[in-house]
C-alpha cells in the first residue's frame, strides 16, 4: 500500500458506489463536512455531490481506500489552513468552466485523472486562482500520489481579487492543446463503449487490451486525417466501427480518399456507414495482423445488429 502523503482536508467524489456509506462508518471526521453542491445550481443533486471534511494520515477511512479501493478515483487529498466550509465556498467556484465555442460544461476537477491535466495547461496567473486557500493538492496515481504546491506569483502583489461565480473561466487554444492527451483518453473510452454496444460480435476474440489499443491506433490515424485535431465522438465512432467490421484502414483505400477529398471527413464517414458490418465488396487494406479475423469476418456477408 502506498504511504498517505500529509493533508488536512479530502474533496470526495461521494457519488461512488458505497464510498459514502464507508465514510461514515470509518472517518472519525464524518460529522463536520460540506456539501459542494449546496447552495448551487446542483443542489437538487446533493445526496450525489461532493464533500469536502478534514481528514489526516491517520484517517482509517483514507487507510481503507488504499487497501481497498487502490485504483478507484475517489477525490483529493489537501492541505489547507482553511475550513472545510471555506474550501467547499472556493471550489463553488470551479463547478462548471466555459469551452472554446462559449458553452458551460461540468468541470471535475476533483477527479485525479482530470485535475492534473488542467494544472499542466494553467498559466501563473490560473494556477494561483485554482489553489486558491490551498497550499498543496495531492491527486492519486497508479504508484502513489503526484503532489502540486501552490505557486506564488512572481511579480509583486498579491492576487486579491473575488472569483465571480460560475461558469466565468474559458478554455483557450492553449488550454486545448494541453488537454488534448485527455480529451483523446476520453475519446477511447467513449468508442470503446459504444462498439461494444454496437459491433461486439466483431471483437469478441479480442482481450480488453487488444480492443482498446486497436481503438486508440484508429483514432490517432483519424487525428492525422484531420490535420491533427482530435475528431468529434461520432466520427471517431464511424471511423472505428468500418475499422472493426469492414475494413481495418479505409484511409488508405483510393475511393475512401476520393470520397474524402471530395466530401470532407464528416460527410464521408456518414456516407461510408453503409459499408459496415463486413458490406465492403473486397477485403482491400484490410490487415489481419491489425485486427486477427474472428468467424464474424467470415466471406459471407454478415448483417449487423446496427445497420
Amino acid at each position: 500500500m502506498s504511504a498517505l502523503p500529509s493533508c488536512t482536508h479530502i474533496l470526495l467524489d461521494a457519488a461512488l458506489p458505497d464510498l459514502r456509506e464507508q465514510w461514515y462508518r470509518r472517518s472519525p471526521y464524518c460529522t463536520a463536512s460540506e456539501a459542494l453542491y449546496a447552495g448551487t445550481p446542483f443542489a437538487h443533486l446533493i445526496e450525489v455531490s461532493p464533500l469536502v471534511a478534514r481528514t489526516a494520515p491517520d484517517d482509517p477511512f483514507l487507510h481503507w481506500l488504499m487497501a481497498e479501493r487502490p485504483s478507484l478515483n475517489w477525490g483529493l487529498l489537501l492541505e489547507s489552513p482553511a475550513t472545510p466550509d471555506a474550501l467547499a465556498a472556493h471550489f463553488r467556484h470551479w463547478l462548471t468552466i466555459l469551452d472554446q465555442q462559449g458553452n458551460e460544461v461540468i468541470f471535475r476537477f476533483y477527479d485525479p485523472d482530470v485535475l492534473p491535466y488542467f494544472l499542466g495547461a494553467f498559466d501563473e496567473r490560473e494556477h494561483q486562482r485554482w489553489f486558491g486557500p490551498l497550499s498543496a493538492v495531492h491527486c492519486r496515481t497508479d504508484t502513489g500520489f503526484t503532489t502540486w504546491h501552490r505557486v506564488e506569483l512572481s511579480r509583486e502583489g498579491v492576487l486579491t481579487e473575488r472569483l465571480p461565480p460560475p461558469p466565468w473561466w474559458k478554455l483557450n487554444a492553449r488550454h486545448q492543446q494541453a488537454l488534448q492527451p485527455l480529451y483523446r483518453r476520453e475519446l477511447i473510452h467513449d468508442t470503446r463503449q459504444r462498439l461494444l454496444l454496437e459491433a461486439g460480435a466483431w471483437l469478441m476474440h479480442l482481450d480488453g487490451v487488444g480492443v482498446e489499443a486497436r481503438i486508440a491506433d484508429a483514432i490517432d490515424r483519424l487525428t492525422a486525417l484531420n490535420g491533427g485535431a482530435l475528431p468529434s465522438r461520432e466520427e471517431a465512432a464511424r471511423f472505428c466501427l468500418l475499422a472493426v467490421t469492414s475494413c481495418s484502414h479505409p484511409e488508405r483505400r483510393d475511393d475512401f480518399q476520393h470520397d474524402l477529398a471530395r466530401h470532407g471527413l464528416t460527410a464521408t464517414l456518414a456516407n461510408w456507414q453503409a459499408h459496415a458490418y463486413g458490406k465492403l465488396s473486397d477485403r482491400l487494406h484490410h490487415d489481419p495482423a491489425w485486427l486477427p479475423d474472428g468467424p464474424q469476418m467470415a466471406p459471407v456477408p454478415r448483417e449487423g445488429t446496427h445497420p
